[in-house]
């Protein structure tokens, strides 16, 4: 008896690749996805129209009571249908879309829509982009989901500190290579979610799905990229993104004089 030295062992057994496991995974997925969609949709819609047509007959103490109970109800369905978008997110990524991409219009875009949130969680931002960078072929929303995710968590983590809450962003070029680096001064990986941390289920918060990053990591290696992250007490948490490209710098185009027309 022989084994496969890829994913064999020496008593013949097949061990699952973690390309099976996702190929196995995705397979569930769809069905998963059809059967929890429509029951979780009849909890919020008859939960909400309790919400909406609650009895005036009862007094305000217990009207308080029944709300409490019904919003309940509803952010436990909506938590259950964003563990069920997690999962298919992840199993089942749509294929890219590219487009000719400015990760740094995309990355200012993006500060500019946090700058609301950020601000209220006292974050002092900084956006440091190398004006020479050049186009990148991606899909602009799987991008923007890629680094919307990390942002948001930055400004999660740095709510445990009590000041001096800092986060950067940084692109950088190389030899037909985007570079971009999201760092934040906050608190270093817990080291049993370190060793796993772009691995699905693996999660630091508490109500966390613990597929955040792992969506992360298939959209970018979607992108033929790759995403590698560290963390240190005193240096904080950052993610350092490459991406290999082969279009010019997103410098804007030089405008061309009109051309002369002569009457013949």
């Amino acid at each position: 008896m022989t084994s496969n030295p890829d994913n064999g062992n020496a008593f013949g057994f097949t061990v699952p690749t973690d390309r099976d496991r996702l190929a196995e995974l995705g397979g569930i997925a769809g069905g998963l996805v059809h059967e929890l969609k429509n029951p979780i949709g009849v909890v919020l819609l008859n939960a909400e129209l309790l919400l909406k047509h609650m009895s005036h007959s009862l007094s305000p103490a217990e009207r308080e009571r029944e709300e409490k109970r019904i919003r309940r109800i509803i952010d436990a369905a909506r938590n259950v249908q964003a563990v069920v978008q997690s999962f298919l997110s992840f199993a089942r990524p749509g294929r890219p879309d590219p487009d000719a991409v400015s990760v740094n219009t995309l990355l200012q875009t993006l500060l500019d829509e946090q700058a609301d949130s950020l601000e209220n969680a006292h974050v002092q931002v900084s956006f440091h982009p190398d004006e020479n960078l050049a186009l990148l072929a991606a899909d602009v929303q799987q991008l923007r989901s890629v680094f919307l995710n990390i942002i948001s968590n930055a400004r999660e983590a740095l709510m445990t500190r009590p000041d001096d809450r800092r986060l950067l962003v940084v692109t950088r070029s190389a030899k037909n290579l985007v570079r971009v680096v999201i760092a934040n001064n906050g608190p270093p990986f817990d080291e049993r979610v370190a060793a796993h941390l772009f691995q699905p289920f693996t999660s630091s918060k508490e109500e966390g799905t613990g597929l955040g990053l792992a969506i992360v990591q298939r959209l970018v290696e979607m992108h033929h990229g790759t995403v590698t992250a560290s963390s240190d007490k005193d240096q904080g948490v950052s993610f350092t993104f490459e991406f290999p490209t082969v279009l010019g710098p997103a410098k804007a185009r030089t405008e061309l004089p009109m051309p002369s027309v002569e009457a013949s």
